[in-house]
């Protein structure tokens, strides 16, 4: 679902774009590709996101608190995580191979980083990668995995679901899809079929845009952080000169 905006022909342009370019995926042990060439092989350089507050992003729904494990397998809840904060919210598994899906939105969160701090934002929002492959992507799995992409740690956290009836409710209240994939004998490949999403979640817990893959840039994510946290009147702190 797409918040209205006053770009329609620009998300065309993205869509089509995104079916051409192809980078090779990163696995959870090889260096990432450069986040900047990763995300330029894949949407158009010449695509200028609309100004901040210049449209809205309505509601779309609240999404509830979830107590997960963090990559030092201490159980943190999401609320303590995200209070406060404009929270962009990934799901991710470590083993995705999936050159337009996981790696992608990782590459996206780490071109953030530097984007969120050059604008101020860098204490008022958080990034945040939920795996939902909780037992192979074990704390030091994850751990791994966010010094592969640069992660700073007190900006983007990687978090996975205690157990699977946790993470079937934590997938539902995002609407997030996840299905195994099994071959010919009924075993499991290793691999899910997915569809890549990445949300944007208010300081109200509220999903305020739902980023796929031919809109996941990261100055119209940096826009829109900018855009629903000035509607309470607040303005990001300055980047220090």
């Amino acid at each position: 679902m797409i918040a209205r905006r006053a770009w329609p022909a620009a998300l065309a342009l993205l869509a089509a774009c995104a079916a051409l370019g192809t980078p090779p995926a990163a696995r959870a042990h090889d260096a990432p590709p450069a986040a900047d060439e990763f995300i330029k092989g894949v949407f158009s350089p010449d695509f200028v996101p609309p100004p901040p507050g210049s449209y809205e992003l309505p509601p779309i729904t609240r999404i509830a608190p979830f107590v997960l494990r963090d990559t030092s397998g201490r159980r943190v809840s999401t609320r303590s995580v995200m209070a406060g904060k404009i929270a962009v919210v990934s799901f991710i598994y470590t083993a995705c191979s999936d050159r337009l899906g996981c790696p992608l939105a990782s590459a996206t969160l780490r071109a953030l980083q530097p984007l969120l701090r050059e604008e101020g934002l860098a204490e008022n929002a958080v990034l945040l990668s939920i795996s939902f492959d909780p037992e192979r992507d074990a704390p030091a799995q994850l751990a791994k995995y966010s010094k592969v992409y640069g992660a700073d740690p007190s900006m983007w956290k990687f978090m996975a679901a205690p157990s699977e009836r946790v993470l079937g409710e934590l997938l539902r209240s995002y609407g997030q899809d996840r299905s195994p994939l099994y071959d010919e004998r009924g075993r499991f490949t290793g691999r899910y079929r997915h569809v890549l999403k990445v949300f944007l979640v208010d300081r109200a817990g509220q999903v305020r845009n739902v980023y796929s893959t031919g809109l996941l840039v990261p100055q119209l994510v940096v826009n829109d952080i900018k855009t629903v946290f000035a509607e309470g009147g607040a303005r990001p702190a300055q980047p220090p000169r």
